[in-house]
């Protein structure tokens, strides 16, 4: 094979590995204003950095829709305690938005390994912290009062699988718990498909919907 071949056959490779994902992201009308003008700030969360979508594996309207009554629902919540109270505009808004990027620079974090390595880790690290000898322990601590240690023990997580595979990730899968009245059927189905952006270059179009 000539090398012209072999750099043919490359880029034909590499424009089939590009993947095409949409997602949602519940916010406040404030907050979905102030990201379309100047896009999503990248904040650390349970998969890491980045700017935090519930999954819609296509532009279908089904799709969609399910993927925005997820993210109607995460907001409401976080409407309900008060995290939108100091915002002009506190009604709910839902951010949609489409991504390009190659299969390459996704991290699939719901891979059972790779789940099985950072519940290691963590329940490692958050013994060393918290003192944990044996499981008993854990029913006598709120880890929802350490949850910027847990982020940050996730996202160093990530940086080390980055740098033993080389790769910088742009996209990071990791299934999360569905909000509560988002859908009847959900809670027969298990966790629900999320994506953490970690790279806004990647987001190819953007539009708000109530």
């Amino acid at each position: 094979m000539t090398a012209k071949a072999v750099e043919q056959q490359d880029l034909a490779t590499d424009e089939v590995q590009i993947l095409q994902l949409w997602g949602t992201h519940g916010t406040s009308q404030s907050r979905a204003d102030d990201i379309y003008k100047s896009t999503f700030l990248l904040k650390p969360g349970r998969i890491g950095v980045g700017a935090y979508f519930w999954t819609a594996i296509d532009d279908s309207a089904e799709c969609i829709g399910l993927a925005k009554r997820l993210a109607t629902a995460w907001a409401t919540k976080s409407h309900r305690s008060g995290q939108y109270a100091d915002d002009a505009d506190a009604t709910l808004a839902i951010v949609e938005v489409s991504i390009e990027v190659g299969a390459h620079e996704v991290l699939p974090l719901d891979d059972p390994k790779l789940t099985f390595r950072l519940w290691s880790l963590l329940r490692r690290k958050l013994s060393e912290m918290l003192g944990i000898d044996v499981d008993a322990d854990w029913a006598k601590v709120n880890l929802g009062k350490h949850q910027r240690a847990i982020h940050g023990f996730i996202e160093a997580f990530i940086l080390e699988l980055e740098e033993n595979m080389g790769e910088k990730f742009k996209v990071i899968f990791k299934s999360q718990n569905c909000p509560a009245y988002s859908d009847p059927v959900l809670p027969y189905i298990g966790n629900h498909s999320c994506f953490a952006v970690r790279d806004t270059g990647i987001i190819k179009s953007m539009n708000i919907t109530n």
